[in-house]
Order: C-alpha cells, then sequence, then structure tokens
C-alpha cells in the first residue's frame, strides 16, 4: 500500500489549515498488517521510497497495543522487535525489515503490537516556505492463541437526540476488524446511520460509536457489518438513555 500523507488526517488537515502548506514524504510499505505464531514467530515487511529524487530516512518502533475505554493506547514493547530498527532509502530504493517475537511463547488470547514506521524529517529544501510533515505509519501485528475463537459481536445501542449510541463488545480471544456498519430500521431495512471507518475490535474489548440518524427509528435496530472475518447481521436491543426513562 503506497501513502503519501500524515496519518491521522485530522492531523494534517490542522497543519495545512495553520501553515497553508505542506511537505510530505511517499513511500510504500508491504504488507500492512502483520499475522505471526509461535510456528512462525517472524516476517518480512518491505518499506520502498517512491521518491526518484529525494532519500528518505526511516526509523521504527515497536509498542503494545491495548484498548481502554474504547479507545487504542500503546506503551514501548520489549517482546517484539524490528530490525534495522533506522536506515536510509535512496530514491526508488527499497528496504526488507524482519519483524518476530523475542520469545514465541503460546498464549490463550491473541496478543497485539504495532509497528510505527516512521519518517525522519531531513532540512527543508531551499526556497520552502511551509511545513514539513512527517509520515508516520502503524501496522498492526497480531500473534496467534493457542486456539482461536469465532464468536460474533454482541451489540446494544440507545437513541436520543436525533443520534444513536453504538456499542459493540468483542466476546472472542482474537480482534476483530469492522469494515463498515450500518444501523437500519428492522421495519423497512433502511440504513438510518452509518459509518465507513474501518475500527479494530481487540479481545475482550468494547468501541462506541455515535451516530447521527437520518430518521426517527420505526421500530427496532439492525445492525449490518462487514467484518474480516464475515459478515454481521444482528438485531440491536435499545437501551433506555440515561434521563429518558
Amino acid at each position: 500500500m503506497r501513502f503519501k500523507l500524515l496519518l491521522p488526517l485530522a492531523a494534517l488537515t490542522g497543519l495545512l489549515t495553520a501553515a497553508g502548506s505542506a511537505l510530505a514524504g511517499s513511500f510504500q510499505v508491504s504488507p500492512v498488517r502483520i499475522e505471526l505464531s509461535p510456528s512462525a514467530p517472524t516476517a518480512p515487511v518491505n518499506v520502498r521510497n517512491e521518491s526518484t529524487t529525494d532519500s528518505v530516512v526511516v526509523q521504527l518502533r515497536a509498542v503494545n497495543w491495548k484498548q481502554e475505554n474504547g479507545e487504542d493506547a500503546y506503551t514501548p514493547s520489549t517482546d517484539l522487535i524490528a530490525t534495522p530498527p533506522i536506515f536510509t532509502l535512496q530514491p526508488g530504493g527499497s528496504q526488507t525489515v524482519r519483524v518476530g517475537l523475542r520469545r514465541a511463547e503460546p498464549s490463550d488470547t491473541q496478543q497485539t503490537f504495532r509497528l510505527f514506521i516512521t519518517e525522519v524529517p531531513g532540512p527543508p529544501k531551499p526556497g520552502f516556505q511551509g511545513l514539513q510533515v512527517a509520515l508516520n505509519i502503524g501496522i498492526p501485528v497480531f500473534i496467534a492463541p493457542k486456539v482461536k475463537q469465532t464468536l460474533a459481536p454482541v451489540w446494544k445501542a440507545q437513541v436520543a437526540d436525533g443520534k444513536v449510541t453504538l456499542v459493540a463488545t468483542n466476546p472472542a480471544n482474537s480482534h476483530i476488524q469492522l469494515l463498515d456498519i450500518a444501523v437500519q430500521d428492522e421495519q423497512d431495512k433502511v440504513a438510518i446511520a452509518s459509518s465507513q471507518q474501518p475500527r479494530y475490535i481487540l479481545a475482550r474489548q468494547t468501541i462506541t460509536w455515535q451516530l447521527p440518524l437520518s430518521r426517527a427509528p420505526k421500530g427496532k435496530l439492525r445492525v449490518v457489518a462487514h467484518t474480516d472475518s464475515g459478515d454481521v447481521d444482528a438485531e440491536v436491543p435499545v437501551e433506555a438513555a440515561p434521563g429518558k426513562q
């Protein structure tokens, strides 16, 4: 996959608004997700410089990936190793990075990390008046559990003030990636709220969306979603919102 913008996009938007112009690097990373196991504890990642004129310095950082109150949380990791930790890509050049576990021990629950591949900004070119933006890519790294569970997410919802608060809990011992979701009015099967932003729910974690409703629901709600392990079509219990009983 090719990357030419700083992630997250919101950060870049703010910089562009403040500075008027920004300069971002460009490199290609493949694959964009890594799955390891005790029997396959290492994997290669290829990083390629898309520029034909400029070299780029790239730094690697491995972090533990947890979720707290539905938000991603990262801490430095000593269990995941990526080498070389820093390197220079010549114009059009590439580097194979080796990603692996320090200790390949089986676990009952999937272990989760991210590998951040970050551009180290060089000096700006003569005459450049804007703001340099360093590219920063976070690749998910999953370590397979002893036995992977396949369980559907558990859903609930609240409707108030023209919005639906949708809550999904992953009861399984491995992640679920929700690629998109649509909340339907069960009476006429019409989507009245949706999100196209992919999100991960790590093992036994819960995340929340607050989505605007196109109209008030006429009956029960259903959620229809595409995930990395299949499609979801489920009835969603609607709870009374606080103060609305």
